[in-house]
């Protein structure tokens, strides 16, 4: 009896993985705007009614792709480990290289977003983002950078950078393709200027 039911747990996690999979790929392929159940059901080529059984709801389903799309990033990731360079240089190849991740998956960067309340309210949650994305690296950069002790402080700082460098990202990603850009702020110089510039004036103080 055991032995079927374990056959049968096996073939869930198969099904499940492979519409993961299939998302992904649309995702990669079309942008989180031009992915439905659907679309994803016909990737997959299973019936509609098991990705609804597996995932319950789309925002579900792209919750998972959204963290299996950030597990990929770790040509990013990777600057933080580089612990022979200084600590601007590894915070800013990271975020450099990061942002060009972004830009690679139009979407990402709000749907990030939009998983922050279910990332805040739970612990187990929160505990695997700031896993996943490697936040006591890049705390230990600002601690470095800035001498700053409190944990707290470094979280702020973290995320004020964070929304500065991605929030342009966020704002582009919101713009249909081929919508000219009329207002000045989305005329931006390279994400490289950009930062450069904000730690310039960010860390001024502890130059």
């Amino acid at each position: 009896m055991s032995t079927g039911n374990n056959i049968d747990a096996s073939s869930n996690k198969d099904t499940k993985q492979c519409i993961l999979n299939a998302t992904v790929e649309l995702i990669r392929e079309q942008g989180f705007s031009c992915t439905s159940l659907r679309k994803i059901a016909a990737k997959a080529d299973i019936n509609l009614a098991l990705v609804n059984y597996h995932y319950g709801s789309k925002e579900n389903l792209l919750a998972d792709a959204v963290r299996e799309l950030i597990s990929t990033f770790d040509e990013a990731f990777s600057a933080l480990d580089e612990d022979s360079l200084p600590p601007k240089v590894r915070l800013k190849t990271f975020f450099m290289r990061y942002i060009g991740k972004l830009k690679e998956h139009p979407g990402l960067a709000r749907q990030m977003l939009d998983q922050v309340p279910n990332i805040m309210a739970s612990q187990d949650e929160y505990m695997r983002y700031c896993k996943m994305m490697k936040m006591q690296k890049i705390t230990s950069a600002l601690q470095e950078i800035t001498n700053e002790q409190d944990e707290d402080m470094l979280m702020t700082m973290l995320m004020q950078l964070y929304g500065a460098i991605a929030f342009p990202v966020l704002v582009a990603s919101s713009i249909h393709e081929g919508q000219k850009y009329c207002v000045p702020m989305l005329n931006l110089p390279s994400i490289d200027v950009q930062i450069d510039g904000l730690f310039e004036h960010y860390f001024h103080k502890y130059s």
